[in-house]
């Protein structure tokens, strides 16, 4: 079962990241970013009374987002944290992000947005001791909740985000947003090049 939860969460990033003709309607975008204080970290703190940061160095974590409009996004995100007196722990999360204010048409383009995510993390465990019991295997109760992000830039961009879950309390990072892509039919030709669309007023950027 776990090999095939492996095999499904990576067929579904793979296809995330294959260009598709009628997802081209609208730009997606990746992104990297580093957090701290993650929901797994609050809890081995709490069970076993360790200082943060002994543990855990907090978790590295992975998105892609496609806009559905301007306001709204899909996606999928993808954590990775070790806390190396409990376990390792490999999170599989699609999300979804509105945001609630975009200067586009300002020098500077702020975007504030709210995510919230729901999926799955694959556990395997660190410190199986005399007597007791392996907890490695899949828990499904990760989630993230992010009530306030602030993405500043356009294309390139940084972001900063405040939240409680699988990512962090406290998540930073940078990103990079994919210009729209249309196919341009035209007649008595069999070519169709696909054309970068550029435009800063009618695209959801």
């Amino acid at each position: 079962m776990l090999k095939g939860l492996y095999a499904f969460c990576l067929a579904l990033l793979m296809f995330s990241f294959i260009p598709r003709s009628h997802a081209q309607r609208g730009k997606s975008e990746i992104a990297v970013g580093y957090g701290y204080y993650s929901i797994y970290s609050i809890i081995n703190h709490s069970m076993n009374d360790a200082p943060y940061g002994s543990s855990s160095a907090g978790t590295l974590s992975f998105d892609y987002r496609y806009y559905l409009s301007r306001t709204v996004t899909l996606g999928l995100g993808v954590g990775i944290e070790n806390i190396t007196t409990w376990g390792n722990f490999v999170t599989f999360a699609p999300e979804i992000t509105v945001a609630y204010l975009d200067t586009k048409n300002d020098n500077i383009r702020v975007r504030l947005y709210g995510a919230a995510a729901y999926g799955f993390s694959i556990m395997s465990d660190n410190a199986v001791g005399m007597g007791e019991g392996e907890e490695s295997g899949v828990k499904p109760w990760a989630f993230q909740a992010t009530p306030i992000g602030m993405r500043i830039g356009r294309q390139f961009a940084g972001f900063l985000e405040v939240g409680l879950g699988y990512k962090g309390l406290i998540r930073g990072g940078m990103e990079l947003r994919f210009p729209r892509v249309r196919h341009h039919h035209h007649d008595h030709t069999e070519d169709h090049e696909p054309t970068t669309d550029t435009a800063t007023d009618t695209d959801p950027k």
